[in-house]
């Protein structure tokens, strides 16, 4: 009896799984933006370099002690402050901002399609691997955005960067601690 429940409990898993579909629709950005539809290279990024440096260095450590001392057949309670000398591996960032060309070959791009969608193509590209669909914002006539998104566990989450078009020269323009902006500059392939 027992196995026939267990049988039928498995049989009745396995039909729910089988009968299981992606009911996501998918994602359509709109149409592609004809002012940057098609292959871009990069050329230029100018961006914060992490870097962090571990330092041996002493410092002064400070422990505080309650003491009990019996003088007379009272307890007398003393405090007092120990200072001692310690070596300790201290972090520290020294992270600082570079500017990184690149060659023709190997090529890195980004291709926007006429469909919205995105695709990109060398090692240095992983940044833009999650991100499948893009639209330009030109809600702002004296600058322009670029929202991309990223679909992933069927959610599409946005996040917009500032984008310069000047004829075959594309900027991606992202924040980062200092006045001038981190970027990454593009050519036209095609």
């Amino acid at each position: 009896m027992k196995k026939t429940l267990y049988l039928s409990l498995a049989l009745l898993l396995a039909s729910l799984l089988i009968d299981c579909k992606d009911t996501a629709t998918s994602f359509s950005p709109g149409p592609g933006d004809s002012r940057i539809t098609g292959t871009w290279r990069l050329v230029e990024r100018y961006f914060s370099k992490d870097s962090v440096k571990s330092v041996l260095t002493e410092v002064l450590v400070t422990q505080h002690d309650t003491v009990s001392v019996t003088v007379g057949g009272q307890v007398i309670k003393k405090d007092s402050l120990i200072t001692e000398k310690d070596t300790v591996f201290v972090k520290r960032d020294t992270s600082f901002y570079t500017t990184k060309y690149y060659t023709p070959t190997p090529a890195q791009t980004l291709t926007f399609g006429a469909d919205g969608q995105l695709t990109h193509s060398g090692s240095e590209m992983t940044y833009y691997a999650p991100i499948k669909y893009y639209r330009v914002d030109a809600t702002y006539p004296d600058s322009l955005f670029i929202n991309f998104f990223i679909n992933t566990n069927r959610a599409t989450i946005p996040f917009q960067q500032r984008m310069v078009v000047q004829q075959d020269m594309l900027m991606l323009l992202t924040n980062c601690n200092q006045a001038q902006p981190c970027y990454s500059k593009f050519v036209r392939v095609k």
